[in-house]
């Protein structure tokens, strides 16, 4: 007999399986999100009972295939262009007289707008000799957003509120008309990067400190303890002087003693 809906026992099994793994909370009012996400793996995969699914996923021989697709259909992306423009309004005068280089890391990058955002602006700044040159990092823990966001291909309509200049030096058009889609100028893409990162991991990789970090609408998902120990990796990876910036649902659990708060949402890493 088929399990057509998901078990609560497998559903705690997945949750507690997120969230000491990711880190993500996946309260019970999550259920049946969750097995919606599971059903489109099922259906992928051909498999028609969420039990089988589950033992399947959860086999040692998919550790490292289906288990990343599962957390790929699970874990929430939602993001667009200019999100939040306050905060970008901040990093625009923030960097009005930088005269550097400055290094920026969006931190749960989602399918990139973030990052291209950050790049149109950082390029602006460029161009008006506010900064010399940039680069950006963009992490997820998703491998299916990141795949999206390298490809820098986005629908038409998710720039259809931006100004024509932007679009006009930024965008190119798909030279198949029927496919109303734009892609990123070759000349931002090559300043960025983007990597797996999962922000449970007790070291996050870099060579070097960034002078900016985003890290928006991701702390939500963390219950306040692993909220602290992600603030203070991320403090570690920032600059002195550098600049953090949160969603503007999210604030700090409890207030870093290497940050300073300059806004709501907004800290700057102390010099000392």
């Amino acid at each position: 007999m088929h399990t057509t809906h998901l078990p609560s026992s497998i559903f705690r099994k997945i949750s507690s399986y997120i969230q000491d793994n990711y880190g993500i909370q996946l309260p019970p009012e999550k259920k049946t999100m969750v097995e919606g996400r599971i059903r489109k793996r099922m259906k992928d995969t051909g498999i028609q009972d969420f039990t089988d699914y589950f033992r399947f996923a959860f086999s040692k021989a998919e550790e490292k295939k289906e288990r990343i697709q599962l957390v790929n259909a699970i874990t929430t992306n939602k993001t667009h262009f200019f999100r939040e423009s306050a905060h970008f309004d901040f990093l625009k005068s923030h960097l009005s007289n930088h005269g550097g280089t400055p290094s920026v890391w969006s931190a749960g990058c989602s399918t990139g707008e973030e990052v291209y955002t950050l790049a149109i602006i950082l390029s602006e700044l460029s161009k008006q000799r506010s900064i010399i040159d940039f680069a950006i990092t963009g992490t997820d823990l998703s491998t299916r957003v990141l795949d999206k966001a390298a490809n820098g291909v986005y629908p038409e309509a998710d720039i259809a509120k931006l100004p024509l200049s932007l679009k006009q030096k930024y965008f190119l058009k798909s030279k198949d008309r029927k496919n109303k889609t734009v892609k990123l100028a070759p000349a931002l893409r090559k300043k960025l990067r983007f990597k797996k990162l999962n922000f449970m991991d007790s070291y996050y990789g870099f060579t070097a400190p960034f002078d900016i970090i985003f890290c928006r609408n991701v702390l939500i998902y963390f219950d306040k303890t692993t909220q602290t120990k992600v603030l203070d990796k991320l403090a570690m990876n920032l600059a002195k002087g550098g600049i953090l910036i949160l969603g503007h649902s999210e604030s700090m659990p409890i207030l870093n003693p290497a940050l300073v708060q300059l806004k709501p949402t907004i800290y700057q890493k102390n010099l000392n």
